[in-house]
C-alpha cells in the first residue's frame, strides 16, 4: 500500500496511524482519479540547482516527493532508521532553510530529504504532537531561526519544541473548544493555518500570530486530513484515507484531486513557499 503513489501539490505536516493515537481508525475515501508513478528522490530541501521548490509527504514508513508544479509525487524511499531500529514517522517540517525535522511518538530526526535516511536527534520528546511545522521567527515574537511548534489532539496548547533535546515550552493557545485534528503549516506572508475537529469533516482555522488563538475559516467535507501544506494561495491536504485535495483558504471548501489506498500520515513545505501564484 506505501508504494503507491499518487499526485499533488504541496504539504506541511501530521502524525500517528492511527497516528493522533495508537490504533486510531481511517476515514473513508471518494473515489477520483489516481497517477501513477515510482521513482527515487533527488531534490534536496525545499529546493534544488534550479531553483524548483519541492513539497514533502510521507506514510508512517515512507517519504515522497511533490513536484508543485506538475503535481507529480515520486517515492523518495523507506526511512532509514538510526542502527538498523524500527519507528514510525508521525509528522515532518521543514525551515526555510530546507531541513527536515521529523517526529515519532516520542523521538525526533533530522531527515535526507534526498534518501530519507534519518540521524536521531532526541531521544526524549516531551509529549505527541500530531500537528508539525517551522514557522518564522517573528510570528512567534522572536528574531532569528524558523521556531519548530507542535500541536496535539488533546487541547489547543502550542508548543515550542527543541529538536536536539526534545524539550518542549507552551508559547500560545488556540483557544477553548479547539484541538488539532491533524497538522497545521505555517508560511511567510501568508500566516498559519490549523486542522481543526469538525462536524461532518476537518474544518480550517487560522492561527494568530503570537497567540495562535484560532478563528474558524470553514469545513473542508474530510475527515483525518494528517498532512497540510501550503502553495500558490492554495492549501493541500493528504488524508489518512487515501485523499489528496486542494483548500481554498478563505472558504475551506475542498476538491479532490486523487485517491489511492495511500495513508497519509503527513507533510510539510519551507516557510518561504511562494504565496502568489
Amino acid at each position: 500500500m506505501r508504494r503507491a503513489v499518487l499526485v499533488i501539490s504541496i504539504l506541511a505536516a501530521c502524525g500517528p496511524g492511527g497516528r493522533n493515537s495508537p490504533g486510531g481508525a481511517d476515514d473513508d475515501g471518494t473515489d477520483g482519479g489516481t497517477s501513477m508513478g515510482s521513482g527515487s528522490g533527488s531534490g534536496v530541501g525545499s529546493g534544488s540547482d534550479a531553483g524548483t521548490v519541492y513539497v514533502y509527504a510521507h506514510t508512517a514508513t515512507t517519504l515522497f516527493r511533490v513536484d508543485p508544479d506538475s503535481l507529480a509525487i515520486t517515492e523518495i524511499g523507506d526511512f532509514g532508521w538510526p542502527s538498523g531500529q524500527s519507528d514510525q514517522m508521525t509528522d515532518i517540517a521543514i525551515d526555510k532553510n530546507g531541513q527536515m525535522i521529523g517526529v515519532s511518538y516520542n523521538k525526533v530526526y533530522r531527515v535526507d530529504t534526498g534518501t530519507a535516511q534519518t540521524t536521531l536527534l532526541s531521544a526524549s520528546l516531551q509529549g505527541m504532537f500530531n500537528g508539525l511545522s517551522y514557522v518564522p521567527a517573528t510570528f512567534v515574537n522572536q528574531t532569528g531561526d524558523d521556531v519548530l511548534v507542535g500541536t496535539r489532539n488533546t487541547d489547543g496548547a502550542v508548543f515550542q519544541i527543541d529538536p536536539t533535546t526534545g524539550t518542549v515550552t507552551q508559547i500560545g493557545n488556540m483557544g477553548s473548544g479547539f484541538t488539532s485534528s491533524g497538522d497545521l503549516v505555517a508560511v511567510a506572508g501568508f500566516g498559519v493555518v490549523q486542522t481543526v475537529p469538525g462536524n461532518g469533516g476537518d474544518t480550517i482555522a487560522t492561527l494568530a500570530n503570537g497567540t495562535f488563538a484560532a478563528t474558524t475559516i470553514g469545513n473542508t467535507g474530510y475527515d483525518m486530513i494528517w498532512g497540510l501544506a501550503f502553495w500558490k494561495n492554495k492549501l493541500f491536504g493528504f488524508t489518512d484515507g487515501g485523499a489528496f485535495v486542494t483548500i481554498d483558504p478563505t472558504t475551506g471548501a475542498a476538491t479532490l484531486v486523487s485517491i489511492n489506498l495511500q495513508e497519509w500520515w503527513g507533510a510539510a513545505v519551507t516557510t518561504t513557499a511562494p504565496v502568489i501564484q
